[in-house]
């Protein structure tokens, strides 16, 4: 039995419709991003997307949307572990990733204005790229917040191999 909501397959041609049915980066992404939320029981704020550009030279962010307009990781990057999921083209799940050294300057960033608290850190996540007929188009990261000694749910192998499914559709239609 399923620790999580929906069964991916349907889930991946009920994502798959809904994303057929939009013409743009904002609207797929939105569609994109509350259904891997609702799946994998996060926050939407605790979801991220990531566009790989044509010369593979960055990472654009789709989705935290605030993150659009102030930046972009290298694909080089070694602090990165969206860059590297994108090069390795496999997926990372890390349980202790607020102990492991990383990129975490788009952690500092409130997604919201008017929010008087410094954002959570990441304490958990899986990387995913999104592979499309053999090729990487991007990265999907899904994270767990929270501060150090909070109580939260470790992902799981059936978490990732969900996200994987789920990737290869998103990838599709972005």
């Amino acid at each position: 039995m399923s620790d999580y909501p929906d069964s991916v397959s349907e889930l991946c041609t009920e994502l798959r419709q809904q994303l057929a049915e939009r013409d743009d980066l904002d609207s797929c992404s939105a569609v994109a991003v509350a259904a891997l939320s609702r799946q994998l029981r996060v926050a939407e704020d605790e979801v991220a997307l990531f566009l790989l550009d044509e010369r593979k030279t960055v990472l654009h962010f789709l989705w935290p949307k605030r993150f659009r307009q102030i930046g972009f990781i290298p694909y080089s990057s070694l602090d990165s572990l969206a860059a590297r999921t994108a090069r390795e083209g496999r997926v990372f799940l890390n349980n202790t990733f607020a102990s492991v050294h990383h990129a975490s300057f788009f952690e500092k960033i409130r997604l919201k204005d008017g929010i008087a608290d410094r954002p959570k850190p990441i304490q958990k996540i899986i990387s995913v790229p999104m592979v499309v007929a053999g090729e990487i188009r991007g990265v999907i990261q899904i994270s767990r917040k929270g501060e150090e000694g909070d109580e939260l749910a470790d992902f799981d192998d059936q978490a990732a191999n969900a996200l994987v499914e789920l990737a290869a559709v998103i990838g599709e239609a972005l």
